[in-house]
């Protein structure tokens, strides 16, 4: 499910270096500035004005910027969301962010990967096996019912920082609680952004 037309091109986080990664098809990349979340925030009201619900835009309003606050504290760079037409809604809603992880005395990135291969399933994928892929369950609370998200994440390690710096990855799926660890739905959430995770490459443009 690739479409070259939906290509992630990372440029605008001056300490992460250009990239290059493939979207599933259908999927629009990103950033996190203020001028993104104005754009997005013009785009729901729009489309909340045609459904006849105007009403519903103040509370919208706070629910991106809390968002988007949330993403700048973790120090995202970009986010991935389906489009109305992406063919992966047949597997129901995720998105995709990007961190920068650094390195702390207390969490050295070499032991986030001893862990996450020890205690979490944790494999490497992509060409030389240059990644590291692991999942997460974490129980959440969607509209007062109980669910699970689901975590796929991905540590990509970057160049000239002697593994103190990486870009993670994570994909996050929600799900009802009863649902399977193994249930084909979400074994098929993570073999496509395995797939799309692996083309990622470091620009040298």
């Amino acid at each position: 499910m690739s479409d070259l037309r939906a290509e992630l091109r990372g440029t605008v986080a001056p300490a992460v270096p250009q990239y290059r990664m493939l979207l599933p098809l259908g999927w629009q990349s990103y950033d996190v500035t203020a001028d993104t979340e104005r754009d997005l925030l013009g785009a729901a009201r729009t489309r909340l004005a045609q459904a006849g619900r105007p009403d519903l835009a103040s509370g919208l309003a706070v629910q991106v910027g809390d968002a988007m606050r949330s993403l700048r504290a973790q120090d995202a760079f970009a986010f991935a969301l389906a489009g109305e037409t992406a063919p992966s809604w047949a597997l129901g809603a995720a998105s995709l962010v990007g961190l920068r992880r650094k390195s702390t005395p207390e969490i050295p990135l070499d032991a986030v990967v001893e862990d996450a291969v020890r205690n979490r399933g944790g494999i490497a994928i992509g060409e030389g096996h240059r990644m590291v892929r692991w999942t997460e369950r974490r129980p959440v609370m969607l509209e007062g019912v109980a669910a699970v998200s689901f975590l796929i994440n991905f540590l990509i390690p970057i160049p000239g920082t002697r593994r103190t710096q990486a870009v993670q990855w994570t994909a996050t799926v929600a799900h009802a609680a009863d649902m399977a660890e193994d249930d084909p739905v979400l074994l098929a959430w993570v073999a496509l952004f395995d797939h799309h995770v692996a083309t990622f490459t470091w620009s040298t443009r």
